[in-house]
């Protein structure tokens, strides 16, 4: 996570040395290092975590140390777009915002993909028994998904929050952090996939109630 900090943290040094700081490079800058650096990430754990174990225990790690990555990438791309309008101590621009955050879930989508893909590669083979020709291949999860009662007990909080107004969401992310807030609360691990893809559903519903 330090190396992410230090990361950002020179591009903002060079963008401002450069006086292009409060600018849409600082946006396309940033999208470009999170791509960098989260892709960096899964090469060096995947290989990592290779040499060791193929079973799900070792890639639920994997998957499950990329979406608190992916986390900490969605404070900073944050971080960016306000720099983007001017900086902290300015009044942000929504539009901005809206475009910083629209890049942020295109290029997450695109990263969570690639862990899809990476899943493939840990499987487990079940030893053949005498009822069983060949070895049963089961293809692992992305780790953490919870029960079907978990899903339901969040949805009923996050409803009910949204009715007493303790959850006023602008923006998709503002909904998938109430969510991992709830499951974390909960002792619950949930993959960065499962939950984006409800925090979506929800979003566009409510944009499309508007």
């Amino acid at each position: 996570m330090r190396s992410i900090e230090t990361a950002f943290r020179s591009m903002f040094a060079q963008h401002g040395k450069r006086r292009i700081l409060a600018s849409g490079a600082t946006l396309l800058a940033s999208i470009e290092l999170i791509e960098d650096l989260a892709n960096k990430y899964l090469d060096q754990a995947l290989e990592a975590v290779c040499k060791v174990s193929k079973e799900e225990e070792a890639f639920v790690l994997v998957a499950n140390h990329f979406s608190a990555i992916l986390r900490t990438l969605e404070g900073q791309n944050a971080r960016a777009a306000r720099q983007a309008c001017g900086g902290p101590s300015r009044p942000p621009n929504p539009d901005i915002l809206s475009a910083s955050e629209a890049k942020f879930l295109k290029a997450q989508d695109m990263l969570l993909q690639r862990l899809e893909i990476e899943r493939i590669d840990f499987i487990e083979q079940e030893a053949p028994d005498e009822k069983t020709p060949s070895a049963t291949i089961k293809v692992k999860s992305a780790g953490g998904k919870p029960l079907a009662k978990h899903w339901d007990a969040m949805w009923a909080e996050i409803a009910t929050n949204l009715w007493n107004g303790d959850l006023k969401p602008e923006s998709q992310a503002d909904i998938k952090r109430a969510m991992f807030d709830w499951l974390s609360s909960n002792g619950i691990d949930a993959g960065e996939t499962a939950v984006a893809e409800r925090a979506r559903a929800l979003w566009q519903r409510m944009e499309a109630d508007d």
